[in-house]
């Protein structure tokens, strides 16, 4: 169970932190190519402005003035400075950008006649601008990406002009940067694991300690009161042998009954949860075992005129503890006669699924509870107060059975079928 608790924990702690680090990752190279993007956009339009080449006077929407003279006044119909059109995250350029920039321009004149731009890049030969300029125009896209290549077209007085931004420089830091990020995410992501497997120990031991009191005081009030009620019952005889069996005596050796079945119930459940031992499992024929632990209900549903019908496997074999494993039958065959209406229907099953063994119980029921049925697994949940104190359930017979099917490494489920419920359990075979 500690074990198990550490486990989750862990678990939970690295899911979380993943899904941090993978959405701050995300985020942040998102942004980086969001911002190169944008930048070579920026780039783009002022080529386009400019009929494909950088402006000479121009320092990228700063208007450089000669010595000595004064700067014209700007005229309403001047288009808007790039500086302007940035924003908070644009590109900020400077003398040396059109420099550092690799373009070329192609202006489609005709359907066999173009002009070609190839003075600021060396990696392009003329063939290929014309292929990729053709394209693009007729993609009918404004601006995009083609290969490594950013493009943007506008029409022209004299045609289409198509202009390229090499943008390989760019997506090469950006995917140094993404494997850098990656990586530094990756080491974070290992180091607070590490720390957190070092210290879960540390974290989880105040609640294991409230549950190793808690198994410790249900273990030793189990046996403190075991020698009451075996006192209560043997007074109990006494009377009846003295002045007879009476209303009052069969009442007592009733409730003391059901009171040693629950001190049972729940010494074993906190012996299962405080042991992980399987060193009694053994090989055994599970369609026998399943099959004798049914046959003492057989009587009991003909009194409640029960529709019983059982389909069985013979010779399916399982590894594990047959005393459990009976135990764990007669708990939902019990549980399936004990709620199912007068007349009801009780189905038993026991087949092969896969390399699993698969048993179900079903019943119908007269009030089928209402929301997720695994909570009936909860120990002394009851989801009918009053039909429970009839048939003498106390709500830990489910809880037996689910430790029972967890300790053999299987699974078990509640689900609603027609109108009853169907028990499911999944065991693994030999």
């Amino acid at each position: 169970m500690v074990g198990k608790l550490r486990r989750k924990l862990i678990l939970i702690v690295a899911g979380v932190l993943f899904f941090v680090l993978l959405l701050l990752l995300g985020g942040i190279n998102l942004m980086n190519l969001w911002q190169m993007t944008e930048k070579s956009d920026q780039l783009l339009a002022v080529l386009l402005e400019n009929d494909g080449v950088f402006p000479e006077n121009i320092k990228m929407g700063k208007r450089m003035v000669p010595k000595g003279e004064n700067e014209p006044p700007k005229e309403k119909t001047e288009k808007p400075e790039v500086s302007d059109r940035l924003g908070l995250f644009g590109f900020r350029p400077s003398e040396e950008t059109p420099y550092e920039t690799r373009y070329f321009t192609v202006t489609i004149l005709s359907e066999e006649e173009e002009v070609i731009n190839l003075d600021h890049i060396a990696s392009v030969t003329e063939e290929e601008a014309v292929a990729m300029a053709r394209r693009v125009a007729a993609s009918s896209k404004s601006k995009g990406q083609e290969g490594t290549f950013r493009f943007a077209v506008a029409e022209g007085e004299e045609g289409t002009v198509c202009v390229f931004l090499d943008c390989s420089r760019d997506l090469q830091m950006a995917a140094g940067f993404a494997a850098v990020s990656a990586a530094a995410a990756a080491g974070c992501f290992l180091l607070v694991l590490l720390l957190v497997i070092l210290f879960s120990q540390k974290a989880i031991s105040p609640m294991v300690e409230n549950m190793e009191k808690q198994k410790r005081f249900i273990t030793d009030a189990g046996h403190e009161l075991k020698t009451p009620i075996a006192i209560i019952a043997a007074n109990a005889e006494v009377i009846e042998m003295c002045q007879g069996e009476s209303e009052w005596t069969r009442s007592i050796k009733g409730q003391t009954d059901r009171m040693n079945d629950l001190v049972t119930q729940l010494l074993t459940l906190a012996r299962m949860e405080e042991s992980n031992e399987k060193a009694n499992f053994t090989e055994f024929d599970c369609s026998w075992t399943v099959r004798e632990a049914i046959e003492p209900f057989i009587a009991v549903a003909k009194t409640k005129n029960l529709v019983w019908e059982t389909k069985i496997l013979e010779g399916l074999r399982i590894r594990g503890e047959e005393a459990r494993i009976r135990q764990m039958v007669t708990l939902l065959v019990d549980n399936a006669v004990k709620y199912a209406p007068e007349g009801g229907n009780v189905h038993i099953s026991f087949q092969k699924n896969g390399r699993k063994a698969e048993l179900t119980v079903y019943n119908t029921c007269s009030c089928l509870p209402e929301g997720d049925l695994n909570c009936l697994f909860d120990r002394f949940y009851r989801a009918d107060e009053s039909r429970s104190r009839k048939s003498g359930g106390y709500g830990i017979g489910l809880a037996v059975t689910r430790a029972i099917v967890e300790n053999h490494r299987g699974k078990i489920t509640a689900e609603r079928k027609e109108d009853g419920i169907v028990f499911r359990v999944i065991l693994p075979e030999k």
